[in-house]
């Protein structure tokens, strides 16, 4: 038997959206069937919360729930049996209490089978009642486990469809962020391709003799070739970051920052400061948790009017969670735009230390990392003053 609390049974319910849906045939069908096998003028398909049991299909009566302390299935339910069959309500020591709230005297009759998810979580029971005495035979058991059955199949097709309405929810969000994201794509490549194939025409024309003016042009198309290389790479980072499975791993930050630290800040341009022990381990997807530092950083540097960019980091670990921050004093972003920053090819029209404007693709890569490696992204920061991003771990 699998062992489970109330609470994780109720969890486990919750993912269903049973309680209080509409009524649906199928449901009747089954619990008229057991109605009529079983002789009883009341059927029904109970789940149980907290407070009340609630009926999803019903025969015999109108209502829809009762209190918790007035059902018979709530008891059942905490019993270690899968069917159970009380042939005289008011002679059961239980059942007897809760039949006398009901409004038995003398009889009465009960009987359920439980009704389970895969895991063998029962999600409620299947049930049928009589205000007189009786009992069943092996026929009418088995006729009433087959029922059961049924209805643990639709409960198990209602939860696939709920799964399959939430990806084709989650699908049509991705089509419309692609479609926007190839239109931008689209215009963004077109740009330093349009800018490559314009300079090497003017090269290329016959009054274009000084070695100045052809130098300059040369500068430029490998200027806009760089825009063109740096935006595909972009394109690829974040197709990587939208397929991404993480492997954690343990390891040292202060190798990581180091091992940044060579790629972002090549020619020394900027001061990057670890404010953290250097033998503090994190667990996390290595590959993933660099790229995140390291599209952080080097917008930090190059979206920096200062003389000298600084980038600090500190971390620590609380709770067994890690929480690393990586603060610059740069431009600043406005408050109203830190939700915008993170989504596909939003740009704030901001062009960097070196002249040119972003991608808009690189805190969107971020947020999708930090997402696959259960970490939340928390931004702080004030116009010419600088940007705090805080990485905490779920």
């Amino acid at each position: 038997m699998t062992k489970f609390t109330e609470q994780q049974r109720l969890d486990v319910v919750d993912k269903y959206s049973l309680f209080d849906s509409e009524p649906e045939l199928e449901y009747d069908n089954i619990t008229f069937l057991a109605s009529k096998v079983c002789n009883t003028p009341i059927s029904t398909i109970t789940l149980v919360d907290e407070n009340r049991q609630w009926f999803k299909s019903k025969i015999g009566f109108e209502h829809n729930e009762n209190p918790k302390n007035m059902s018979f299935c709530a008891l059942s339910l905490s019993k270690n049996q899968d069917v159970i069959v009380v042939p005289n309500l008011m002679q059961d020591e239980e059942f007897s209490e809760i039949g006398k709230l009901n409004g038995l005297e003398k009889d009465g009759f009960y009987a359920s089978v439980k009704l389970y998810n895969e895991n063998k979580i029962p999600l409620g029971t299947l049930c049928v009642i009589d205000f007189e005495s009786k009992t069943l035979d092996k026929d009418q058991i088995k006729a009433l486990k087959i029922l059961g059955k049924q209805v643990e199949e639709l409960f198990k097709l209602r939860l696939k469809n709920i799964e399959l309405q939430k990806n084709f929810e989650e699908l049509s969000i991705k089509h419309q962020q692609l479609k926007k994201f190839s239109n931008t794509i689209s215009h963004d490549l077109q740009t330093p391709i349009n800018n490559i194939i314009s300079l090497i025409s003017l090269i290329n024309e016959e009054d274009v003799k000084e070695e100045t003016i052809i130098s300059e042009y040369l500068n430029l198309v490998v200027t806009s070739s760089q825009q063109l290389k740096d935006y595909v790479n972009k394109l690829l980072s974040y197709y990587t970051s939208d397929t991404l499975n993480a492997n954690k791993t343990p390891f040292r930050l202060a190798d990581l920052v180091s091992e940044i630290s060579q790629i972002v800040n090549t020619n020394n341009e900027a001061e990057i400061i670890s404010e953290f022990d250097k033998n503090l381990e994190i667990i996390s997807d290595k590959t993933a948790l660099s790229q995140i530092l390291i599209n952080i950083i080097s917008n930090g540097i190059k979206y920096n009017t200062t003389p000298k960019p600084i980038i600090k980091i500190t971390s620590n670990i609380i709770n067994h969670k890690s929480t690393i921050s990586i603060t610059d004093n740069g431009i600043g972003i406005d408050s109203k735009n830190f939700n915008a920053i993170f989504e596909n090819n939003i740009t704030l029209s901001q062009k960097d230390r070196y002249g040119n404007y972003g991608t808009g693709l690189g805190l969107s890569i971020v947020k999708n990392l930090t997402d696959k490696i259960d970490f939340d992204i928390n931004i702080a920061s004030e116009v010419g003053k600088g940007t705090t991003f805080t990485l905490v771990e779920k």
